[in-house]
């Protein structure tokens, strides 16, 4: 089975371009619309919840709307930018003007924001106090109580959900439609269900069944991948069937 960071090229590949396409974020679409059209997108923007829901995906298509070019989009990650000279240059180059013209702007994507150094964080105060009207500043994270409470009183938090199962089913039905992949509604339903409200975790349990020729197979498989269900049965076997021998539990483990 691949790993996640040799699954997600089907992810990237089905990314949604355009709200419409965003799956079980109906609300944050509807909130997002009324701001882009009363009054324009706040200049400073929390992205909350869960992994694999969309935030990152929601930036990039507020990037599209904002009409901000590739060359002035910086998709930064706070577990690798985290220090206080990440802030400095921001300061330093958030004064100059688009390069994509009078109509762009420039936008600063902060993933996993919460990692962001407290000396970091401070820095962001002033900047956030005064941003020149062509500078979006868009953190995104899984974590938004670790931010700094000055900050996080300053962003106009929209909090995106986990994605229900009936739409993550829907997801995985349509890109294996697309990828030509014939599934079973329990290869489906078990995707979505190891999913757990991730659209990006979907489409990795998808990838890693494509080129299976058998719905056992395809099962196997999604649940080795299910780190819920093994944990759920490995406390099962470990407390509450004191009778398991350690093979059984070595299977679970494997």
């Amino acid at each position: 089975m691949p790993n996640e960071s040799e699954a997600t090229e089907l992810y990237r590949r089905h990314r949604p371009k355009v709200f419409a396409d965003l799956v079980g974020q109906d609300v944050v679409v509807k909130v997002l619309g009324e701001l882009l059209e009363n009054g324009g997108l706040p200049h400073f923007l929390l992205l909350s919840g869960p992994s694999g829901c969309g935030k990152t995906t929601t930036a990039r298509i507020l990037k599209a709307k904002l009409n901000c070019g590739e060359a002035d989009f910086s998709e930064v990650n706070a577990a690798d930018t985290r220090g206080i000279d990440f802030a400095r240059e921001v300061r330093q180059r958030m004064g100059l003007a688009p390069l994509g013209g009078k109509d762009s702007c420039r936008i600063w994507l902060v993933d996993e924001s919460h990692r962001l150094t407290g000396d970091c964080q401070s820095a962001f105060l002033k900047m956030l106090e005064d941003v020149p009207s062509h500078v979006y500043f868009i953190f995104a994270t899984t974590e938004p109580q670790k931010l700094l409470p000055t900050v996080r009183n300053r962003a106009t938090e929209v909090r995106l959900s986990p994605i229900p199962d009936s739409d993550l089913c829907k997801l995985v039905e349509d890109i294996a439609k697309k990828e030509g992949v014939a599934l079973t509604e329990e290869v489906v339903e078990k995707i979505a269900e190891a999913a757990e409200g991730s659209g990006r975790r979907s489409l990795v349990l998808l990838q890693s069944v494509i080129g299976l020729k058998t719905e056992e197979e395809q099962l196997a498989v999604i649940e080795r991948g299910d780190v819920k269900r093994q944990a759920f049965d490995l406390v099962k076997a470990l407390v509450w069937e004191r009778k398991k021998k350690w093979i059984d539990v070595a299977k679970i483990l494997r």
